[in-house]
């Protein structure tokens, strides 16, 4: 009932207003007495609405904490705390009696809880979901207990402070910043994303569990703890705590360095970390592509085979840019066409297939718009580095020209600044040939 794709008309999406608006239509039609004297808080008519907990789970609000921690329920302080909330959520569920009551909040706790948009989330996924209603609702009260967290962090709420005041309940402004972030668009997302690691394979039971697996990590990534020198005569050690921003690869056997894998998971997700410093570790052979298309050089490599593969971390399969291209282009038109049973990411990339004159590397390799890869160069003026640059775009730009490679403006203006024009330039076309019956003339009989 508070499904977004569900509300959306045949002009496409609608706005949040306009969504709870539709949902409270929904609700008020299948409430018992919606008229009548309502509960007191919208948790109470939250827990009690039909179909609150799983046929088949396990009824004691104890074992069925742990059942819904699963293996991962943590360990230490967060652990422990983890497994308490879930405690007292399935007490609360159990104990409120099953009944379809209305309360003006109901609807804005269908489109926007985390729970919810996790289910939903998570739903578009699975390939049999009438299947999987245990484990697809177990995954999602971890999922949502793993937001949950992120939610509570000290800095989080004062930024959500910040952002809607405290007028209001706390729990009402995280649903708006759910909202107002489109929280369901960036899980289907990244659920999305995350199935297409598995290479076409169907997500099962087990498959479901390791992508949840995966967001509950990058949602629960600890803060990173390093030390800079203040700038006084004795240049005293000055302990920073950072979450934003983070390191990746170093030389030494460090903590940061074991986590390594964790931080790349993270980046490589729509939460923190937002900025990743790499070292000559993370040039090659890793991918930093799912949520970044912008690479900031802050020194020259000494040859184009480095520098290429420096921004190849970021130019990859389904990239970012890749997709922000896509969802300008077909968005509306996947938001609207997308059926029961089918993940709108799909049905953006199925219309995709528009441009057949740029081959068989789009739409999932490149697709036109203005979303693109972005190269920043850190350098001062006048330094040595500039001229640098320029040899160095210029045996860049020649190495892929021998190898086929995309950019195609570097190679030209650097035709051009040699007194070669864009129409005099020799193409390769390494298409492959045109099969008997594409050939002018030809018919197959």
């Amino acid at each position: 009932m508070g499904d977004p794709l569900t509300l959306a008309t045949d002009l496409g999406p609608v706005g949040a207003d306009t969504a709870a608006a539709r949902a409270d239509e929904r609700l008020r039609d299948l409430a018992d007495g919606s008229d009548g004297q309502g509960p007191e808080t919208a948790a109470e008519a939250f827990f009690a609405w039909p179909g609150k907990w799983p046929d088949g789970m396990q009824r004691r609000s104890d074992v069925a904490a742990y059942w819904l921690a699963g293996r991962e329920g943590g360990s230490g302080d967060a652990g422990a705390e983890a497994v308490r909330a879930l405690k007292e959520h399935a007490k609360a569920v159990l104990e409120q009696p099953t009944a379809a009551l209305w309360h003006e909040d109901l609807s804005l706790l269908a489109l926007h809880s985390p729970g919810n948009i996790a289910y939903r989330a998570l739903a578009r996924i699975c390939d049999n979901v009438d299947g999987m209603r245990v484990d697809l609702w177990r995954a999602a009260a971890r999922l949502a207990n793993g937001i949950r967290t992120l939610f509570n962090r000290f800095d989080v709420q004062f930024l959500i402070d910040q952002l809607y005041g405290h007028e209001q309940p706390y729990w009402k402004s995280v649903l708006d910043y759910c909202a107002d972030g489109n929280l369901q668009s960036v899980l289907d997302e990244y659920c999305y994303q995350l199935k297409l690691e598995l290479g076409g394979s169907a997500v099962d039971t087990n498959a479901l569990a390791q992508i949840t697996d995966r967001v509950v990590e990058a949602l629960t990534l600890r803060a990173s703890h390093y030390t800079a020198r203040s700038t006084s005569n004795n240049f005293e050690r000055v302990p920073i705590t950072v979450r934003f921003a983070l390191r990746y690869g170093n030389s030494g056997g460090d903590a940061e360095t074991v986590r390594a894998p964790e931080v790349r998971n993270a980046f490589n997700s729509p939460f923190w970390p937002f900025v990743l410093a790499l070292t000559s570790v993370g040039q090659e052979g890793i991918d930093f592509h799912w949520w970044c298309y912008s690479v900031v050089h802050w020194n020259l490599p000494s040859n184009p085979v480095d520098f290429e593969q420096r921004e190849g971390r970021v130019n990859r399969f389904g990239g970012h840019a890749v997709r922000k291209n896509v969802a300008a282009a077909h968005g509306h038109t996947a938001m609207i066409g997308v059926e029961p049973g089918r993940h709108p990411w799909d049905c953006a990339f199925a219309a995709a297939v528009d441009r057949p004159d740029l081959g068989e590397f789009s739409p999932w390799w490149i697709y036109p718009g203005d979303a693109r890869v972005e190269r920043l160069i850190v350098h001062f003026p006048l330094s040595r580095e500039e001229a640098q640059y320029e040899r160095l775009r210029d045996s860049l730009t020649l190495y892929r020209m021998m190898l086929g490679q995309p950019r195609q403006e570097d190679m030209m203006e650097l035709l051009r600044q040699r007194g070669v024009s864009d129409g005099a330039a020799a193409q390769l076309d390494l298409r492959p040939p045109a099969t008997w019956d594409e050939m002018p003339g030809r018919s197959v009989v």
